[in-house]
């Protein structure tokens, strides 16, 4: 299960430590430490799964060109080494590094996409150094990031403490009239932010990976859960104890005794009270299966007879509720086992539901009509549904719900809504569970937005109260849980204020995070944005309103009857169908985009899309450009796409460009349409999470509009796949697949029209 262990350390020479020698060890690397003039060797080590050297992108050029043309590991050698040679002192303090856990559930490549997340908001944005190593142990994934306790300047490296600045800008000083000074790397207040954002920002991968696991920081005696936290062993005590183990021979750590204590005394409490662990499941999230129940008693209980017995007394409980029997995955085969929840998780939702209701019948909050004709004035663009949408939202009751689909104008609607409400003398404030989703929020709609973990925190500390006179606009409301929609449900009714959902279930939804938001938009009613903008065929539009709205056979039949739904006997040939199709129309003056669920479909597109582009002429053969799954060629033409998120280069996951320049290991590449637009220069040295861009995953599109697409329809897909696939589009879209395994699967629209458990 997914934990929350964030611990920091210096690495100090007062305490015997070299950053150089901690960076060999961490990066499993041979490195030479030259103020001891001497080697140490730890490329034996297996656990390395990556590593990455970061600077700010403000570094100094002396920075720069230090670690050029070096290995990850090489970067890493020559900066730390720079940095003992700056430090004179015998007890000098080298560096600070956070060892963090990471959350079993997320793959390899998701959790890196978290941490480089983590590193390029929570450290380079505070300018300094990210050198961070990922070591895949099993059962136990984790980082080290070891960062700068000094600023880099154009000379060298700064002072470690810095002057307190007053609102003002200048120094403040103490009563005695000197002036205060802080770390520069941050003190206490800073680490508790950072600590808060690996949560925040756990929670959201884990959200966008479709699993309804969160993370909570709070201890087990805050969540009242009677289980008290173990010990951490940490990987020096667990290497004594294995060896321990191979000799038969014993240790005598005081960590690893308490450590066993602990434990020992939490399993006398499952044993008397097995629904301690229900307690702990429901604390991270509201459906689970026996596995889950299973991963978590294995923590405590060793004998695989209480074991066994312990499993079957916490399934047979009566607070013990099966939602869904077990099933198979017709589309798989796979074996889906029995969802469960609990009755404290029922009642839960059902006050939720209750509170809701509460709110939806009081008043107070209503807009007046003369205000609204002067918002209504300043947006003379705005459609007669968003203008509906807005009156709904301006309405006397305390809670209001918007149902807006992909492309509708959601963001429009919110922006007026906001003007609406402070000219009517409220106080506007947001908030969503991802904190790209709460800075679009802000930046989009104007309205002051904080992730809804951050919410929690401050509300735990005293701040940022809500009142009678303050709106407070939830979005992506579809994809929060139903324990964190309770909370704020609860938040909103004690303090008077109204709360505004916005959401949309169907482009992403996480398994039952969804569940929460349609239980409260079925209670008490919603404006809805139809109207979907990005396709200007009217026909398109209205397929598009019945894909989100479920009506998938409408939709296909809609397709059909335009000539959009190629069917081929064989997958393959409806892939070769799709190039041939794909190749007849490529304008490169238009954006085109092919889709696809699975990555091996993917990667076969992409290829003879390109093949075809290089037999035409349209762009050459091009530069080698060595990628994180391997060499790629590219060329000035050629389009690509960003799969890692990155501050430096200002580019996004899912992100699409084109190659305006290209050499060996180095690529310029355009964001955007139209003239004018960003470029940015990419070099494999620093980032090689790229690929040709001409078909892109399903999953990779949310978000994307583009002038044409083109489908390759799999059984894997489902209901909100289909959705994300068929609405990406301006101009034109066709779906292809292979008629002989829809079929036996029993026909197109009776599978499309299924949602996965």
């Amino acid at each position: 299960m997914a934990i929350t262990h964030f611990t920091p350390q210096l690495i100090s020479r007062g305490n015997g430590r070299s950053a150089v020698l901690s960076a060999a060890y961490r990066h499993c690397a041979k490195m030479s430490h030259e103020a001891e003039a001497r080697t140490v060797d730890y490329s034996n080590k297996k656990n390395l799964a990556h590593e990455e050297f970061l600077l700010p992108p403000d570094a100094p050029k002396w920075a720069r060109d230090m670690i050029a043309d070096l290995s990850v590991a090489g970067a890493a050698e020559a900066f730390w080494n720079a940095v003992e040679a700056f430090e004179k002192r015998s007890d000098a303090q080298l560096a600070k590094e956070f060892i963090i856990a990471l959350p079993v559930e997320l793959s390899r490549d998701q959790n890196i996409a978290l941490v480089r997340q983590f590193a390029f908001e929570q450290v380079l944005a505070r300018g300094q150094v990210a050198d961070w190593v990922f070591h895949d142990d099993p059962g136990n994934p984790h980082i080290h990031l070891m960062t700068t306790l000094r600023p880099l300047t154009e000379d060298g490296f700064g002072s470690k403490k810095v002057a307190v600045l007053g609102p003002d800008g200048q120094p403040v000083r103490l009563k005695t009239g000197k002036i205060q000074y802080k770390l520069w790397s941050g003190e206490k207040p800073e680490f508790l932010e950072q600590r808060q954002r690996w949560l925040d920002l756990q929670n959201h991968h884990l959200a966008l990976a479709g699993l309804e696991i969160r993370v909570d920081g709070r201890s087990y005696a805050e969540r009242g859960i009677d289980i008290e936290p173990t010990t951490h062993i940490g990987v020096a005590a667990k290497t004594l104890q294995r060896k321990a183990d191979t000799k038969a021979s014993a240790i005598d750590l005081e960590r690893l005794a308490l450590h066993e204590a602990q434990r020992q005394k939490n399993a006398a409490r499952i044993k008397d009270r097995p629904e301690l662990v229900l307690d702990i499941l429901t604390s991270e999230k509201s459906v689970f299966d026996q596995r889950d129940i299973a991963k978590v008693l294995h923590r405590y209980i060793d004998d695989p007879e209480s074991f066994q017995r312990l499993l079957a007394r916490i399934v047979e409980s009566p607070d013990c509720l099966k939602l869904a029997d077990e099933t198979i995955d017709f589309a798989t085969g796979a074996r889906v086992p029995a969802r469960l929840t609990t009755r404290a998780m029922i009642r839960l939702e059902a006050e939720m539901v209750s509170r809701a209701d509460w709110l939806s019948g009081k008043s107070g909050f209503a807009v007046r009509a003369k205000v609204l004709d002067t918002v209504f004035g300043r947006h003379e663009r705005l459609s007669d549904e968003q203008r509906t949408a807005i009156e709904h939202v301006g309405g006397a009751e305390r809670i209001a719900t918007v149902v807006g689909r992909a492309g509708a104008g959601k963001t429009t609607m919110m922006k007026a809504a906001r003007e609406a409400w402070e000219l009517a003398g409220y106080k506007v404030v947001g908030g969503a569970l991802a904190g790209k989703a709460a800075e679009g929020l802000e930046k989009e709609a104007g309205i002051p937005s904080r992730t809804l973990a951050s919410w929690e925190l401050g509300w735990q500390q005293g701040r940022r109260r809500l009142d009678d006179k303050t709106v407070f606009v939830l979005d992506e409301a579809g994809m929060v849980s139903s324990r964190q929609m309770a909370t704020f449900v609860e938040a909103v009714t004690r303090s008077g204020a109204k709360l505004i959902l916005v959401g949309d279930a169907e482009q992403l939804q996480p398994i039952e995070a969804g569940a929460a938001f349609r239980a409260i938009v079925e209670r008490t009613g919603y404006a809805e944005l139809e109207t979907i903008y990005r396709q200007k065929e009217p026909w398109m539009r209205a397929a598009s309103l019945n894909l989100a709205r479920g009506r998938v056979k409408e939709a296909l039949s809609s397709y059909r009857a335009n000539g959009k739904l190629i069917a081929k006997t064989l997958k393959a040939d409806a892939i070769e169908t799709l190039i041939a199709d794909w190749n007849r129309d490529y304008d490169p003056e238009k954006s085109t985009l092919i889709l696809a669920h699975l990555r091996r479909d993917v990667r076969q597109l992409n290829t003879m899309a390109r093949d075809k582009l290089v037999e035409r002429g349209l762009i050459e053969d091009g530069h080698v450009f060595r990628t994180e799954d391997g060499e790629r060629k590219f060329a000035a033409g050629d389009q690509i796409v960003f799969l890692k998120n990155e501050g430096s280069l200002g580019v996004k996951n899912g992100m699409i460009g084109k190659v305006v320049e290209a050499a060996p290991g180095r690529i310029v590449a355009a964001i955007g349409d139209g003239e004018g637009v960003p470029q940015v220069t990419v070099d494999q040295r620093f980032y090689r999470n790229l690929d040709h861009g001409y078909a892109t995953t399903i999953h990779k599109s949310q978000g994307a509009t583009v002038d044409r697409v083109k489908v390759l329809a799999s059984l894997s897909l489902d209901r909100h796949l289909t959705y994300v696939a068929m609405t990406r589009h301006r101009e034109d879209m066709a779906l292809y697949y292979g008629s002989r395994s829809f079929h036996l699967a029993g026909g197109l629209e009776k599978l499309r029209s299924s949602t996965r458990t």
